[in-house]
């Protein structure tokens, strides 16, 4: 039997970004320090989204990585997520509870797990400002937003694939998208969507929410905010994009399908 020696190594990093402290606490493989780095400019980007949205001043975040997916398996039996989430062909999760984002394999390919940290951190974030619970299709559709971005040179760059956007069209070209149920879709059926059809829940999130961040309105996606903070209101998420969508829900349907073509 292999044996599995788990170390957790501590450093903290802190972020400040006009009057939001983001404090990052590492933990598990050390990252380099270029990527470090890259990590650290992806959130002070994304802070600068969200802080759009009444993100607090004070930020504290767990970043645990690990080169070996053997490792991070026995670290989350240790801490009791293992049996609450299935961690089988994932890259990583988060623990809202926790406020840990816990990266599986970095030693696979390490381009790739920054990436994922960016969408594991962006989880944290995205709970921040809408709660405990915001939709599911949002919290993961801003994650594949900050996952499919690229911090270089130049600034950050954003991109959808060309798997996606063909994907995208082809569910439109065979009627397979109902907008309506998917905005009000729950955790169990976004990601039955998931496991059953080509990773159609993820790659429509994306799409969604690319659609929001880049070709609508920042007020919009503002007023739409606002509405999920409120815990009061029991409406269903398509009644309050049509509450300040211009023209409603329909029209709503209508620019994201001229968006998607």
């Amino acid at each position: 039997m292999k044996r599995i020696m788990l170390f957790i190594m501590a450093s903290l990093s802190v972020l400040v970004v006009t009057a939001q402290c983001l404090k990052i606490e590492y933990a598990g493989n050390a990252l380099s320090k270029k990527e470090q780095q890259l990590v650290e400019q992806m959130m002070v980007y994304q802070i600068k989204f969200y802080r759009l949205f009444g993100l607090k001043d004070s930020l504290k975040v767990k970043l645990t990585v690990f080169n070996e997916r053997s490792v991070a398996e026995f670290y989350l039996d240790t801490i009791g997520l293992s049996k609450k989430i299935p961690v089988k062909n994932i890259g990583g999760l988060y623990s809202a509870k926790r406020k840990e984002a816990v990266i599986m394999e970095m030693d696979k390919n390490r381009k790739r797990g920054l990436s994922v940290i960016y969408h594991e951190l962006s989880h944290y974030l995205t709970r921040e400002i809408t709660g405990i619970n915001p939709p599911v299709w949002l919290m993961e559709g801003l994650s594949e937003y900050f996952e499919h971005c690229e911090v270089g040179k130049k600034g950050i760059r954003h991109s959808m694939t060309a798997y996606e956007k063909g994907r995208i069209r082809s569910m439109y070209m065979l009627g397979e998208v109902n907008l309506r149920n998917f905005v009000d879709a729950d955790w169990n059926l976004f990601m039955k969507k998931q496991r059953t059809d080509e990773r159609y829940a993820y790659i429509l999130a994306h799409a969604l929410t690319t659609f929001m961040l880049e070709n609508v309105s920042r007020q919009f996606l503002s007023d739409f905010i606002t509405l999920l903070q409120d815990k009061t209101d029991m409406a269903k998420v398509s009644e309050k994009i049509a509450r300040v969508y211009p023209d409603g829900f329909e029209a709503f349907e209508t620019d994201f399908e001229k968006f998607c073509e």
